[in-house]
């Protein structure tokens, strides 16, 4: 596979948004991206994997009562987990204040990306060429949840939660063909996103989402996601998480990286040290 040069990208992403008209088009307002809302992914084991994430975060654990899918909050954010044979993420979620469906149609039409509403008629959904699925919704999405779709099932943790979880600050999305996707993602989000450590970098509000092309034998899709945390001893938590069953990958200027019992990459960020 070639070498891809990401500032040429970014170069002819402008262009292309120039062209279509995306920096001052006045029939559609830019969606208000305010947060990444919540993450829902597959496991492979769910007693273990809310054994596990609930040692990191605590037990307000919550249950669908309709369908076997659990809720882990995170602060501002949350987490939404079903059992599958095979582990994976199923869509992440960007939240919009004052969420008006049919404005959000008009935007993604005048940006000629494709999108399906949700049976609920509540939100809808935007896949990126690799398939990858966002879902943009009202923010909070957790207050809709709460009015009588889930019922809190508490852990029995007897150790407290090894961190404080503030929200969801940082998705990473690897590609096939960064060309594309940099400017699906840019018309989605409406700016053209900032070069920095080989990857483009959009903001949610104050989140961010990373993309950059997927490397040669890897599947394209969500690399990893973090979570924001208060402040905490790195070096206690990395070996605390290690006890717990997760795999320590990086320690980060900020926080560390590691592997879910699934293998699921996830980051955690402190939140004094950005």
């Amino acid at each position: 596979m070639p070498r891809i040069d990401t500032a040429r990208v970014i170069s002819r992403l402008a262009a292309c948004l120039l062209g279509l008209g995306l920096a001052g088009a006045a029939a559609a307002a830019t969606p208000a991206y305010v947060s990444i809302d919540h993450v829902e992914f597959f496991v492979s084991d769910i007693e273990r994997s809310l054994t596990f994430y609930t040692r990191l975060f605590g037990n307000e654990v919550w249950k669908h009562r309709q369908v076997d899918r659990h809720y882990l909050l995170l602060g501002d954010s949350y987490f939404a987990l079903e059992q599958r044979e095979e582990a994976s993420v199923d869509h992440i979620c960007f939240g919009i204040l004052n969420f008006d469906i049919a404005a959000v149609h008009q935007w993604l039409d005048s940006q000629s990306l494709k999108w399906q509403d949700y049976p609920s008629g509540r939100d809808l959904r935007v896949d990126d060429s690799d398939g990858t699925r966002v879902q943009l919704a009202q923010q909070p999405t957790w207050d809709t949840l709460a009015q009588g779709s889930v019922v809190a099932t508490p852990r029995a943790n007897t150790d407290d939660p090894l961190f404080h979880p503030l929200a969801l600050d940082e998705v990473y999305i690897t590609v096939r063909n960064l060309e594309v996707d940099s400017l699906h993602y840019a018309r989605l989000l409406g700016e053209t996103g900032r070069l920095q450590a080989g990857s483009l970098w959009f903001d949610i509000g104050s989140a961010r989402l990373r993309l950059s092309q997927s490397p040669v034998g890897q599947q394209p899709g969500v690399n990893y996601f973090s979570v924001l945390v208060s402040n905490i001893d790195l070096e206690m938590a990395a070996e605390a998480v290690f006890k717990a069953g997760g795999i320590i990958e990086n320690i980060l200027p900020n926080g560390f990286s590691f592997w879910d019992p699934d293998g699921m990459r996830v980051e955690i960020h402190v939140a004094n040290q950005f």
